[in-house]
């Protein structure tokens, strides 16, 4: 026939089978008129095996099929054809209904649990999860500045997943803050009431790449590790005076990703009025720029497995509308707020951040700090131009007493979870969970913005400029200057439950006045219990 090879020789079986099946078929199924002309008592069954034989005879002599093959379908009856036949329908029934099954289990959702509840596909390129924080405090303030009691810091539900790998998506409300205003406290300090819901982050992100991926909604800006590290993984109950300064969460764009292990980058517009905030007036509303770039050189020389070597710089630049304000600060115990400028007025103020982070991990073993400023840059409405800046910085060290790494938490530049190397339960003997010593020290400074009571603002024509009012000279409300200092003890039940213990002394340059209270500092002792799944 012609064919080389042992693809060759299987095509020519083929075809050998091919015309035996057609011969075969043509014989039996035979012209309508064949059997209509034998009479009644001829045996055609036997006349068409008989020309069937002989057609076979011929393909055999002529190498069409081989001896083999003449054999198999010569003896082979017709009940056993039917049977073949029969047995390959089953067959492919079978498969159909195997792949079908397959394909089912292929978009089915399965749930598990990996802290939280987790809904996925077989493949697991898609995912649907639900998960949940609840931080419980307590709050005890020994110089009565501010009410002790109890809070609701947290109580959030989220609704994420990833869909076909590339794509991801969160949408997270916070039920503990409530939307409206803030308003004044017992001791005139600004709290905001509890008991409502509000969104807190809500954002899709478009993954190319790990080097390449795109943001949008409301998210975290790329701005400080403190900031970005979640609240379920920070060091102290509450994070330091420095991050009242920085933009958290807020509405717009991202383009980030990780260019090569080690290194991180994020580069986000956003509308540069925080968490919630849209563009307030149209005459300023070019979005803020804000960046973060970050490198590990402990990842980059191989040493990822057993330290961090962090580094990272940072920053930001917008417009703030007429009316706005530079950013207040209270103490980090969540306490009295003491610092409090008026506002801008006059042309719109532009906002300049820069900062950069540190931090070394060696084992159990971390130390962690920051540096951000922000400089404000305009012209009251009285014609008075202005430069005012502010500043503050944090240093914490922080000691894991039962040996767990940091390096082991560290990833694409901030630290996540602690997993303790034995959970703790009440009443068993599996261990004594982690346990977390730190402290942590940090400084606000805004001597740029002088305190002086409004008259002496009208006088001077500082008015619009951002001073910081005060009720008195020698009896202001108010301080540009502060210190504080953190005492922590983190106690780690499991990875998703555990208990903070922290005393946080917040020192003033000056006395201030609240009430009938003058105090220079502000001491709290403070707890919380913290649970997310």
């Amino acid at each position: 026939m012609g064919f080389e090879g042992s693809g060759a020789s299987r095509e020519a079986r083929r075809l050998r089978w091919v015309v035996a099946a057609c011969a075969f078929a043509a014989l039996v199924a035979g012209p309508a008129h064949a059997d209509d002309d034998a009479p009644p008592d001829a045996a055609p069954r036997t006349v068409r095996r008989d020309k069937l034989l002989e057609l076979l005879e011929k393909l055999k002599a002529k190498g069409v099929i081989s001896e083999e093959e003449f054999d198999e379908i010569a003896t082979e009856t017709p009940a056993e054809r039917t049977e073949a036949r029969t047995e390959r329908r089953r067959s492919a029934l079978r498969a159909a209904q195997d792949q079908q099954e397959r394909d089912l289990d292929r978009e089915r959702y399965k749930g598990r649990w990996n802290n939280g509840i987790v809904f996925e596909t077989q493949d697991r390129r898609t995912t649907f999860n639900l998960s949940g924080r609840l931080d419980a405090d307590y709050r005890y303030f020994l110089d009565d500045l501010e009410p002790s009691g109890f809070d609701v810091r947290r109580a959030y539900f989220t609704l994420q997943g990833r869909w076909q790998d590339w794509l991801t998506w969160d949408i997270t409300g916070d039920f503990a803050q409530s939307p409206v205003s803030p308003t004044v406290g017992a001791q005139g300090s600004n709290q905001l009431r509890n008991g409502g819901s509000t969104l807190d982050v809500a954002w899709m992100n478009a993954a190319w790449s790990d080097a390449v991926q795109l943001r949008f909604g409301q998210f975290k800006m790329p701005y400080s590790m403190d900031q970005l590290t979640s609240s379920r993984f920070i060091d102290f109950q509450e994070r330091s005076m420095m991050d009242q300064l920085v933009p958290a969460k807020e509405r717009g764009a991202m383009i980030h990703g990780v260019p090569r292990l080690g290194t991180t980058y994020g580069i986000a517009l956003s509308n540069g009025q925080g968490k919630g905030g849209n563009e307030p007036a149209a005459i300023a509303d070019h979005p803020d720029v804000i960046a973060r770039a970050t490198v590990n050189f402990a990842e980059l020389l191989g040493y990822q497995a057993i330290a961090v070597a962090h580094v990272g710089l940072m920053g930001s630049t917008g417009t703030l509308a007429n009316g706005s304000t530079a950013q207040g600060e209270r103490s980090e115990a969540r306490g009295y707020t003491f610092f409090q400028p008026s506002a801008f007025n006059g042309d719109n103020v532009r906002r300049t951040r820069s900062g950069f982070e540190l931090a070394g991990a060696y084992g159990p073993f971390k130390l962690q700090g920051e540096f951000t400023s922000i400089a404000y840059d305009g012209r009251s409405a009285t014609g008075r131009e202005f430069a005012k800046s502010l500043m503050s910085y944090y240093v914490s060290a922080v000691w894991m007493l039962t040996g767990e790494r940091f390096a082991d938490a560290y990833r694409n530049g901030v630290f996540g979870r602690i997993v303790p190397i034995s959970n703790y339960t009440p009443g068993g003997n599996s261990g004594w969970g982690a346990w977390q010593l730190g402290l942590r020290f940090s400084a606000f400074d805004a001597t740029d913005f002088p305190m002086l009571t409004a008259g002496q603002a009208t006088a001077q024509g500082l008015t619009g400029t951002g001073v910081l009012i005060v009720n008195s000279a020698t009896a202001p409300q108010f301080t540009n200057r502060a210190e504080g200092i953190t005492v922590g003890l983190h106690w780690l039940w499991t990875p998703n439950l555990s208990v903070y213990f922290n005393y946080d002394e917040t020192r003033y340059a000056n006395d201030v006045v609240v009430g009938i209270i003058r105090a220079s500092r502000e001491r709290a002792f403070t707890t919380r219990v913290h649970f997310d799944f």
